[in-house]
């Protein structure tokens, strides 16, 4: 078991910092910051270079804990709201990825949830400190909070659009 929990934290924690660092530093091709704040800006995120800057630490920090295993609640409770928020913004779309829908993002908050009652296993650095909050309370309670946070943010914006064709940065 602890060896998929680890194979589970490291590909969603991966593609998650991947991503964020799109979003922070133009890494991989992307268009950075500037580039985020503007697509942040079109889907009504206010103000839009604060939004993505926090959606950039969130996904990079929130990853990278993750995958180490590092404060596993910590790092749910950022990547559970970033995926609640991106699944609202691409719900009008409906599921199918080909319409740029949410079957991706309802992944990886389905992986992202399954360790919040889990928790990272013993291959985890939550494990050699001897940190553990897992188990159905402690699930329940990061997963429903990183889902408000995630409702919150995505309610506050100033004009209801979904992700278009070229989708999220």
């Amino acid at each position: 078991m602890d060896i998929g929990l680890l194979i589970l934290r490291l590909a969603v924690g991966l593609v998650m910092a991947y991503h964020g660092t799109e979003k922070l530093f133009g890494w991989w091709g992307a268009d950075g910051l500037k580039g985020a704040a503007a697509f942040f800006g079109r889907m009504g995120y206010r103000p839009p270079l604060l939004m993505a800057a926090v959606a950039g630490l969130a996904e990079t920090a929130g990853g990278l804990l993750l995958a180490a295993g590092a404060l596993t609640p910590l790092a749910v409770l950022m990547l559970a709201g970033t995926f609640a928020n991106i699944v609202i913004l691409h719900l009008p779309n409906g599921l199918s990825r080909r319409r740029n829908g949410f079957e991706y993002e309802l992944v990886l908050l389905a992986a992202t949830c399954c360790l919040a009652f889990t928790g990272p296993g013993a291959l985890a650095v939550d494990a050699l400190l001897g940190l553990s909050l897992a188990g159905a309370t402690w699930g329940a309670a990061l997963v429903g909070a990183g889902l408000l946070a995630g409702v919150v943010v995505s309610a506050s914006r100033t004009r209801k659009v979904s992700a278009g064709p070229a989708g999220a940065p």
